[in-house]
């Protein structure tokens, strides 16, 4: 008896750790078939790295628009960050997030601005080309409906393209191509 006593701590130590990795495999085991099937998913090519696009001619001292992704701790979505680099500094101007949306059953982004406005709406990915409409405002500054086409190249290539609806149907504003740098 006084064997057993002195053993059995040890025994259910072992036994607990046990039942911990069985549980914790089980779990992994799930959450790999579960991120089989996530939307989320698809833009998982856009995830490490720099993305730099040469924005020179988008405005006087515009030099280089950077953009990070990289996913939550969680894998759950996609987060974003674009700077835009200056000839006298850099502008950290946008963050924000790629995300399911179990509502509408529908990927979305939302993101906010350095002056705190924040941005929404749908995703839509087809092949390789991924379409975000929102309202915002234009290059005037007037509210516009807006949509940005990015389109993949390569891995580590894509046209992002800036459109504004207007009377006619949607124009182009802009229109950059995006490299990943490391």
């Amino acid at each position: 008896m006084e064997r057993f006593a002195a053993t059995f701590p040890t025994l259910l130590l072992a036994t607990f750790l046990t039942l911990l990795l069985a549980g914790m495999l089980s779990a992994q085991s799930g959450l790999d078939s579960i991120k089989q099937v996530r939307q989320i998913d698809m833009l998982a090519w856009l995830n490490g790295g720099v993305w730099t696009a040469d924005a020179a001619l988008l405005g006087p001292g515009m030099v280089r628009i950077e953009t990070r992704y990289a996913w939550s701790d969680n894998q759950a979505f996609l987060r974003f960050n674009t700077h835009f680099v200056m000839d006298k500094g850099v502008l950290k101007n946008y963050d924000g997030q790629f995300f399911w949306d179990r509502e509408q059953n529908a990927l979305e982004i939302w993101y906010m601005d350095a002056s705190n406005a924040i941005t929404h709406g749908p995703v839509r990915i087809e092949g390789n080309e991924m379409q975000i409409t929102f309202h915002g405002p234009d290059f005037a500054g007037q509210p516009a409906d807006l949509r940005v086409k990015v389109t993949r190249r390569t891995a580590d290539h894509y046209t992002w393209r800036l459109e504004e609806r207007g009377e006619a149907g949607w124009k182009q504003l802009a229109q950059l191509e995006y490299l990943r740098t490391n």
